[in-house]
């Protein structure tokens, strides 16, 4: 991944008229990346979308009631995940 500071270092030999890429090999960037990134004028993290999806199923969905109660009771509780045991429907989520 870019980051800002990549960036900043791409754009100073392209203000002295150095080509774009000088730049990308001085900034460990490949050339069609300092290429998006010279045209755009924007820094790595204004460039970045923010994704909407979930990448993985949450593992509390059918569960998270139940586990905001106990933690409502007993705020210092830390979790701990267990891979067996089958006493109720939060028991693969062993609460401390």
């Amino acid at each position: 991944m870019v980051s800002d500071h990549q960036v900043r270092r791409l754009w100073n030999p392209l203000k002295t008229g150095k080509s774009l890429r000088h730049g990308a090999l001085r900034t460990g960037l490949d050339e069609k990346t300092a290429r998006k990134h010279g045209k755009a004028g924007l820094l790595a993290s204004q460039s970045r979308k923010a994704h909407q999806w979930r990448t993985r199923t949450d593992p509390f969905a059918e569960v998270w009631q139940e586990v905001e109660l106990q933690l409502e009771r007993a705020p210092g509780l830390e979790a701990k995940t267990e891979s067996g045991g089958a006493d109720s429907r939060v028991s693969r989520f062993v609460i401390l």
